[in-house]
């Protein structure tokens, strides 16, 4: 079996019909509405400050104006080696004093179980939230992007909006966390 994305792309679409279109959201659309589930119930729960007690919540039960959404898929050689840079940038916004509580960060795992996404986030000792996006109905409704991807979406009448799109490598913590923040005041 190949490596890296295709190898992913593979494993997730056997017999897929690639004729199938779909169009990518871009800054401005909709982030599609998604429940998920807390995979380490009480630490998930107090960092995204989900006031109720199911372990199923929304994006919009996450108490935060701004939320960081990672896409990724463990047999993505490209979203392993982004792993460093994205816990080097949830670091960087837990020490920012305009951003911390403006902005949560998150990962949602494009084919990921449950199990998977737990033992993913245990080996490579992620501190932020993963969740698994078992059936990949957020990334088709996302229109199936090149993986790793990010979106900041932004609390805007009981949905969320994307503001800012990091595609592919990051290359630079410091640099995407520049942008998260000047897109954050500019809002």
């Amino acid at each position: 079996m190949p490596h890296g994305y295709f190898g992913w792309k593979a494993y997730i679409s056997p017999g897929s019909d690639e004729t199938e279109e779909t169009s990518t959201l871009t800054e401005g659309d909709f982030f599609p509405a998604c429940r998920l589930m807390l995979l380490d119930y009480q630490r998930d729960r107090d960092y995204l400050q989900i006031k109720h007690v199911q372990r199923t919540f929304t994006l919009e039960d996450v108490h935060s104006d701004y939320i960081f959404i990672e896409i990724y898929n463990e047999l993505c050689s490209a979203c392993v080696n982004e792993v460093k840079t994205y816990k080097a940038l949830y670091r960087m916004l837990l020490e920012d004093a305009f951003l911390k509580e403006k902005v949560k960060m998150m990962g949602i795992g494009a084919g990921s179980k449950k199990r998977s996404a737990a033992k993913f986030r245990k080996q490579k000792n992620i501190s932020f939230p993963l969740f698994a996006d078992e059936k990949r109905e957020i990334f088709e409704c996302l229109g199936k992007p090149v993986l790793p991807v990010s979106y900041l979406v932004q609390r805007q009448a009981g949905k969320r909006k994307i503001r800012l799109i990091q595609s592919g490598h990051i290359g630079n913590a410091e640099k995407l966390l520049a942008e998260i923040r000047s897109t954050v005041a500019g809002n």
